[in-house]
């Protein structure tokens, strides 16, 4: 399955509206100017893009995944939202004043290039969420995945070791740990929420078989439960709330 195919399956806005709060944060803290190039690099829905053009930016919002932009572009006119890969960008040496991405574009298959794109198209200011390692329902994924080759990982930009090596020779970095609480009324609910919202999920359990489908359910069912407070499920997230600026 193609990355493209892989994020416009499932439905990953309902997943990206529970991040308002880290959208917010991250347009605040990289204080859009006024008529300042801005690209958000896999822009999904285009929750980042839209905050920065209503701040004044000339937004430019990047995605591989047809389904998405349509999302996007039904939400505004006023940004140029384009078809593409994060791994090779359409535009300019030092095209942008700011390039932004929450929680896209470390899924895109070839680290290296992708760090070397911002790189090559920022000339300002680099603003970027990423996931710290997370243990808990990965380690699960990875019990039922069986064996399979190795190879990159999202958690990856979570490394601070690897996320200097990607970044740091062309970025002087800043890094600031939060927390974001993923939320349900339920373990069931939870399960729904991902399993649907949350494309590389959705692919994964897509790909089990009905028996294993079922036991891999019950088993995240059950990690969530550990979760449960009074108000349902509070699942604490750590990220990285990265910044850079060229060297």
């Amino acid at each position: 399955m193609s990355s493209a195919e892989l994020w416009s399956g499932g439905s990953y806005e309902l997943v990206a509206a529970r991040f308002a709060d880290i959208h917010d944060t991250l347009v605040e803290s990289l204080a859009p100017q006024v008529g300042e190039r801005w690209l958000d690099v896999a822009t999904g829905t285009g929750e980042v893009a839209l905050r920065a053009s209503r701040a004044g930016a000339d937004v430019t919002g990047l995605d591989i995944a047809p389904r998405l932009l349509e999302l996007a572009r039904s939400a505004s006119s006023d940004i140029e939202w384009v078809e593409g890969d994060a791994e090779a960008l359409p535009f300019a040496d030092g095209a942008f004043d700011v390039v932004s991405s929450s929680f896209g574009l470390i899924f895109a298959p070839d680290q290296d290039a992708v760090a070397g794109e911002l790189a090559r198209v920022c000339r300002g200011r680099l603003g970027l969420t990423v996931w710290r390692p997370n243990e808990g329902p990965h380690a699960l994924v990875s019990a039922f995945a069986g064996d399979q080759p190795p190879g990159p990982s999202a958690d990856d930009w979570g490394r601070e070791e690897r996320l200097r090596e990607l970044l740091g020779d062309a970025f002087e970095l800043e890094l600031e740990e939060r927390v974001w609480w993923l939320k349900g009324d339920s373990p069931a609910d939870v399960w729904e929420l991902m399993s649907n919202g949350a494309p590389p999920l959705k692919a994964f359990v897509d790909s089990l078989g009905d028996d294993r489908r079922a036991e891999f359910r019950d088993a995240m069912v059950e990690y969530w439960s550990q979760f449960e407070t009074a108000d349902g499920v509070r699942e604490p997230r750590r990220y990285l709330l990265v910044h850079g600026r060229p060297r």
